[in-house]
């Protein structure tokens, strides 16, 4: 079973064909649409961002933050709120 980088979750919609289960479709986050899919569109962010999460530089992680953010995938940063 694959997971998604970006969500955690099952990118596959699964279908019973008979003989099995088969992956019919991607039916996840925008990021994991664009990594999965065969289609070009996305790829290209969705890689990048994957290059940068699983890199050792702190400014790669906080770019791919920073771009999850932006597709609602990570919480905005916590600030302090004086009462």
């Amino acid at each position: 079973m694959t997971k998604c980088p970006f969500c955690k979750c099952d990118p596959y919609h699964y279908v019973d064909i008979g003989i099995g289960w088969q992956a019919v479709a991607v039916n996840c986050c925008d990021l994991g649409i664009g990594l999965f899919s065969h289609e070009d569109c996305g790829r290209k962010v969705a890689r990048r961002v994957l290059r940068d999460m699983q890199s050792p530089s702190p400014r790669a992680k906080a770019r791919a933050i920073k771009v999850l953010r932006e597709y609602g995938l990570r919480p905005e940063r916590a600030t302090r709120r004086k009462p």
